[in-house]
């Protein structure tokens, strides 16, 4: 058995495919860069997740290996770094959404119990009722117009008045809207 561990990273990535004692070697000789690299993540990921990652680039690395861009432990570095960088997000990505939807599940259900939606119908029809007896028809006319997003001149033409009329009731209209409100408008 030859003793791998006297040839040099290049001697290893010749024709390493038929012998696995030489990508044995070159695994053993870079865990070093993959738990180095793994710690400089962990904050993000699941140190475990990285490192088996990390191992995952180092093994790409001696596949798409070409011996004429470089030396090859910058190249293992690299893979390595970038394999955990994108498992670094994708975890903090899976993080993040769970966190939201952790968020959203301890949000607090807003339905009105059946006794506040009685409420809420009896206060919004006596506004309705305050509505109707205070605002003049076109007034009236004028603010549903706007609760549909209608503009001025649609509002305008659907009424059969001026722009400058439609102006006019809505500004009366709202002055008297805050008056029945209270002034909380």
């Amino acid at each position: 058995m030859e003793d791998y561990s006297k040839l040099s990273d290049r001697e290893l990535l010749l024709d390493n495919r038929s012998d696995s004692g030489k990508i044995a070697e070159l695994i053993s000789r870079y865990m070093k860069t993959v738990f180095a690299c793994a710690r400089k993540f962990a904050q993000f990921a699941d140190y475990e997740e990285l490192v088996s990652d990390g191992m995952q680039g180092l093994l790409a690395a001696v596949r798409s290996y070409d011996s004429d861009k470089g030396e090859f432990s910058a190249f293992a570095s690299v893979c390595i770094n970038n394999r955990l960088r994108n498992t670094a997000k994708k975890s903090s990505l899976r993080r993040k959404n769970l966190a939201a939807e952790e968020e959203m599940r301890e949000l607090p259900d807003k339905k009105p119990t059946p006794e506040e939606a009685v409420i809420e119908k009896e206060n919004s029809e006596d506004v309705r009722k305050s509505l109707k007896a205070e605002l003049s028809v076109l007034e009236l006319h004028c603010i549903e117009c706007a609760a549909m997003g209608l503009s001025y001149a649609e509002t305008a033409k659907r009424l059969g008045v001026d722009k400058k009329s439609v102006d006019n009731a809505l500004s009366r209209a709202r002055a008297k809207v805050r008056r029945i409100m209270g002034g909380n408008l």
